[in-house]
């Protein structure tokens, strides 16, 4: 005898039965999802990542080489509070984080910090092998930039050499508060000093 569907196989009840169980496990999968989570005023109080919208084109990095360290100031940049200590660039997890929503407001995978321990984080990015463009804002500082040119060769050398290199492997111009300064050499190292 031939089973019709619709016309009343006697499998039917059974297939009913497990496509409803198949659902309700579904649902309360998904109901749970927010069970291990806290609310995200929770997280941004306790400095937890947070999922933040992503900002189309705001950052971006497409380096295939390994970048990430600190990038300290060969001379004095900056005044007071508002002089420069380092540039940190991150590894490419960071920044695949940053890009997809995941947001700390402690840290970025490119940032600034300043002798008042003023920590400024990117309203926009753009990192290549060749080049770190950086844009923020600070409360204390006013807007910072920096625009840079990498150097790969030194930048190799120094991490062969842990942080020796004779040559700086970043520089460029860093804008604080509306003061310029021009040629701006760093020297990278593993650590930030």
């Amino acid at each position: 005898m031939a089973v019709v569907p619709g016309a009343g196989s006697r499998h039917e009840p059974l297939m009913r039965r497990a496509a409803g169980l198949v659902l309700g496990a579904a649902a309360v999968v998904l109901a749970g999802c927010d069970l291990f989570e806290p609310p995200a005023a929770e997280r941004a109080e306790t400095g937890e990542r947070a999922e933040a919208p992503t900002a189309d084109g705001a950052f971006r990095h497409s380096q295939s080489e390994d970048l990430s360290g600190f990038y300290t100031p060969v001379a004095e940049t900056g005044e007071g509070e508002g002089r420069l200590l380092l540039v940190f660039i991150g590894q490419p997890a960071d920044f695949e984080a940053w890009e997809k929503g995941t947001r700390n407001s402690e840290f970025a995978p490119v940032m600034l910090e300043f002798a008042g321990g003023e920590r400024v984080l990117p309203e926009r990015y753009e990192v290549s092998d060749s080049r770190v463009r950086f844009s923020g804002t600070s409360e204390a500082l006013g807007r910072v930039t920096l625009d840079a040119r990498l150097d790969g060769g030194t930048l190799a050398l120094a991490r062969r050499n842990l942080g020796t290199a004779e040559d700086p492997a970043m520089e460029g111009a860093v804008t604080v508060g509306g003061r310029t300064y021009g040629g701006v050499k760093f020297a990278w190292s593993m650590g930030g000093g």
